[in-house]
């Protein structure tokens, strides 16, 4: 996993975006929003070239759902042709992507206070989860309550079901528990064994990512390199 530094001054190159994802970058009128797109976008096709040994600007990607075939599914590689896959996400101050080689989804929630948690409570969380967030201190509810949301979120991705699964038809083990699933409740089938985990994102947030695959899995966590971001923007 790694996390993208955030700030036009740190990225170049728009020129290896396609002309839809410069497009969507030209019509975010706050700075904040635009930063956040450039680095995400610039950060995929960096990393992803640097992986599979293209220019970023030759990458193409595809939104065609793994289950149904429509176009409204994760974003894979199209091109060149490849097993890995990626997962992106970004909150507040967080950008950051995951590559493994087996499907994952990775996810990063700021623990905001604005959030009404009251309402969203009962469509985010099953009922064995519910019971037992109600009974939480509220500053402890309140970051247990965005644990169990990145590690859902993070599941969800990894399945590419997105928001086809209702996310109270999963259950994942208490917050203050090693991540794990539960019980998937969902009347679509998952695609294999899933493995999940928290991340360390820091006290004002945070995150999890989840794997499917039954093989051993080694997670690691950096922030990208930012003069490997220049040279290779630039060429060098």
């Amino acid at each position: 996993m790694w996390r993208l530094p955030l700030g036009a001054g740190h990225w170049a190159g728009l020129d290896v975006l396609d002309p839809t994802e410069r497009e969507r970058h030209a019509r975010f009128l706050r700075a904040a929003d635009r930063d956040r797109y450039q680095a995400a976008h610039l950060g995929v096709r960096l990393l992803l070239g640097h992986y599979l040994g293209v220019p970023p600007a030759e990458l193409r990607f595809s939104r065609r759902c793994r289950h149904c075939g429509a176009g409204h599914g994760k974003p894979t590689v199209a091109h060149p042709a490849t097993k890995l896959d990626f997962s992106l996400t970004h909150s507040g101050d967080w950008v950051a992507l995951a590559v493994a080689a087996a499907p994952v989804g990775l996810d990063v929630q700021e623990i905001g206070d604005s959030t009404d948690l009251a309402i969203l409570s009962a469509t985010v969380l099953a009922p064995a989860e519910l019971r037992w967030w109600r009974e939480q201190p509220p500053a402890r509810a309140r970051r247990a309550f965005f644990r169990y949301w990145a590690r859902k979120e993070a599941l969800l991705k990894a399945t590419g079901y997105g928001l086809a699964v209702p996310m109270n038809a999963i259950t994942v083990s208490p917050p203050d528990e090693p991540a794990r699933l539960l019980d998937w409740s969902a009347h679509r089938s998952l695609d294999g064994p899933v493995q999940l985990y928290d991340l360390d994102t820091g006290p004002d947030y945070t995150g999890a990512v989840a794997v499917l695959s039954s093989l051993p899995v080694r997670i690691t966590q950096a922030p990208l390199p930012l003069g490997a971001v220049r040279s290779a923007l630039s060429g060098g």
